[in-house]
């Protein structure tokens, strides 16, 4: 009991503030637990480390054994139409096979954090987890508006050559000379898409592009440099990709 009051509690001060690792105790790199994205021992049976996002049975969907329900909004940016004449593009939170989907399933505010495929068919015993996230943490508005964020699943120029990625193609006005030919070199992420609306982990040439998880890894892991979950510093991150 003292232990889903105190889980209960941690998840308030969560819910509260941006959803990022300065909450917990735990330093950049460290691992999951103890971080902001660490919702182990709450709920009725209580969960694991892993069950807010991710089920070994009966998951949302096969992709990942996805757990937590995804969005139904269809994202945009609003009133930007292209970047150097790539266009923005359109992600169906419910239907697109990136890693951004599963990111905006609770990023964007329209989802509680606790709606997730419960063990059993049941539901949360905590009511904090009805919540939904707010404040810095919530990159969307409720209603699937991206603008003045970061674009993601985009094309990227790898090695050098335009891409398709997501329906979308790099632009006429592309100058390859500005970004990195290779930035999985230092430890950014990219991803590939078959051109079958299945979005796959690694670069491939002609179909490569980024997505939330190019830059910021929700697992905490060896690589990432930044209480902000980035796989390098808020003030380096950006030479990464672009050469400016």
């Amino acid at each position: 009991m003292m232990r889903r009051l105190w889980g209960a509690l941690g998840i308030l001060l969560v819910l509260a503030t941006p959803l990022f690792p300065s909450v917990g105790s735990c330093a950049p790199g460290d691992g999951l637990a103890g971080t902001a994205h660490d919702f182990s021992g709450l709920g009725t049976p209580e969960t694991g480390l892993c069950s807010f996002c991710l089920t070994p049975h009966r998951a949302q969907t096969q992709r990942l054994l996805w757990n937590h329900k995804l969005s139904s909004n269809t994202f945009t940016w609003a009133a930007v139409e292209t970047e150097s004449g790539t266009p923005y593009p359109t992600i169906q939170g419910d239907t697109y096979t990136g890693p951004t989907a599963k990111c905006l399933s609770c990023h964007d505010g329209s989802v509680a954090v606790g709606e997730l495929v419960w063990w059993n068919g049941g539901s949360p015993s905590v009511p904090l987890l009805n919540l939904k996230i707010t404040g810095a943490a919530q990159v969307a508005t409720a209603t699937g508006n991206l603008q003045n964020n970061h674009p993601v699943a985009m094309p990227y120029p790898y090695n050098n050559n335009p891409s398709t990625y997501n329906t979308v193609s790099n632009g006429p006005g592309l100058a390859l000379n500005d970004w990195v030919a290779d930035p999985t070199t230092l430890g950014i992420r990219l991803y590939h898409d078959n051109g079958a609306g299945n979005i796959g982990s690694g670069p491939v040439v002609g179909q490569t592009g980024i997505e939330c998880s190019s830059c910021h890894d929700p697992h905490n892991g060896p690589n990432v440099e930044d209480i902000l979950l980035l796989l390098g510093t808020i003030g380096g991150i950006c030479d990464k990709c672009h050469i400016k």
